[in-house]
């Protein structure tokens, strides 16, 4: 299955979750204000965000990024594989 950012959107957030377990790329995390877990996925093109509540570990979103800059918040030292994936794709 193929779907587009819009189409992605539409879903409900059960099944966002769902659709990036079955066909996303894990790249990365980050931490936030430690209170939320980040990870950053590629799936169908582009990229998404799924947002966790730390300590419960529960789901609270996954959005796909409008602003491909927010990439830029993420550290990728020591894993050259998704960093040099993520600037091919933006075209660094």
């Amino acid at each position: 299955m193929e779907l587009t950012r819009e189409e992605f959107c539409l879903f409900n957030l059960k099944s966002k979750i769902q659709l990036v377990e079955k066909d996303g790329y894990f790249l990365t995390r980050r931490v936030s204000g430690d209170q939320f877990l980040i990870s950053l996925y590629r799936i169908y093109g582009f990229f998404v965000e799924v947002t966790y509540e730390i300590p419960s570990v529960e789901t609270l979103s996954v959005d796909p990024l409008i602003n491909v800059e927010i990439v830029d918040l993420y550290d990728f030292k020591g894993q050259t594989q998704p960093q040099a994936f993520i600037e091919g794709y933006l075209g660094y």
